[in-house]
């Protein structure tokens, strides 16, 4: 097994664009355990991390740290918490601190694109209103991009959820049909409404779309690779990476668009299962709570930070060569795949 010491392998014979991204990783990495916000949320609750010095050790502190006391979902839905916590109470002290490290940690904070042009904008699924904001805010991006993706999963919609997203996805009973819903809603006077089709299967479901001027929009929904009830954020990048095969490759970029409460999490993520495996770049931009009119409670970002914490020893550990715990699964749906590591090493990119 890998040295646990260090978050880069051992010194292979390695493509450089592969080397790069475990040293992108690695870094960011690095500011995520030191993050002072991070630091002053976990210190309302062990004063002991802020002591601990090796970054290693910080991430896998905080992830058994938050496996014990910010764990609110326990397997459900978000929407299915219920219970109320003194921590949410607005005149609680230990919540204005955990605001006010969340507010530091960028997890409260709207974020923009850095370039101007992109191979692919992509809007990640989401409950009620989230897959319309996180397109309206892309669209509000000044950019161009080739391609524009919606990853959904068939996620069943509550009664209530049904009600909440009919102003712009009448009759959806699923997250793909959200991603549906508000592509016609923000994009219908653009569409073409010619080369489009879609296709659903016991595992998956794909609908293609296309605007006026030709570029192409992809809405997918992945299967749940992880065994979960339904695909997971991960899930969603896994497979689209694999539908696009040979097309990832170091030269391209994707931009992610969703809410800041979840943007380390899926920025992990996303690097585990699209950079290190083909040099793509990753940018993940959000918008701040003000943009939605919501009001998160200081229990979700806890929650939150708890899916930041164990994406980053997922990603820390895949940098590492260390397999998780299903990756079985995933092996048996990548199995007619090539070696990643085999791609050319001279590759540069255009941005």
């Amino acid at each position: 097994m890998p040295d646990q010491k260090d978050f880069r392998h051992k010194k292979e014979k390695v493509p450089v664009w592969l080397q790069n991204a475990r040293d992108h990783a690695t870094d960011y990495l690095h500011r995520f355990a030191n993050n002072p916000g991070v630091e002053k949320v976990v210190e309302q609750f062990d004063p002991h991390f802020k002591h601990i010095k090796d970054p290693n050790a910080r991430l896998d502190y905080l992830k058994k740290l938050a496996g014990e006391l910010w764990d609110y979902r326990k397997g459900r839905e978000r929407y299915e918490i219920v219970e109320a916590y003194d921590l949410d109470d607005p005149n609680s002290p230990q919540g204005a601190k955990i605001y006010e490290g969340a507010r530091e940690a960028d997890m409260g904070n709207r974020s923009d694109a850095s370039l101007k042009h992109y191979s692919i904008l992509a809007i990640l699924g989401g409950a009620n209103k989230s897959p319309y904001n996180r397109l309206k805010f892309g669209l509000e991006q000044h950019i161009t991009y080739d391609m524009l993706a919606y990853l959904g999963s068939e996620r069943e919609l509550p009664p209530a959820e049904q009600q909440e997203v009919k102003e712009y996805a009448a009759g959806a009973r699923t997250e793909f049909d959200l991603g549906k819903g508000a592509v016609n809603s923000l994009l219908g006077k653009q569409l073409a409404g010619r080369s489009e089709y879609e296709v659903f299967t016991s595992e998956w479901h794909i609908a293609r779309l296309q605007r006026q001027d030709g570029l192409p929009i992809f809405l997918l929904s992945a299967p749940p690779l992880l065994g979960g009830r339904r695909a997971n954020t991960a899930d969603t990048y896994d497979f689209m990476r694999r539908l696009e095969q040979e097309s990832f490759n170091p030269t391209k970029n994707i931009l992610f668009t969703t809410a800041a409460i979840y943007r380390y999490a899926q920025y992990f993520d996303a690097m585990r299962e699209i950079h290190l495996r083909t040099g793509v770049d990753i940018e993940v931009i959000a918008y701040n709570p003000a943009y939605t009119g919501l009001v998160f409670k200081p229990t979700q970002f806890l929650q939150e930070l708890k899916a930041a914490a164990d994406a980053a020893v997922r990603l820390r550990d895949a940098v590492n060569g260390i397999e998780e715990k299903h990756d079985w699964r995933k092996q048996y749906y990548n199995r007619f795949e090539r070696n990643e590591a085999a791609r050319p090493v001279d590759i540069k990119k255009v941005n």
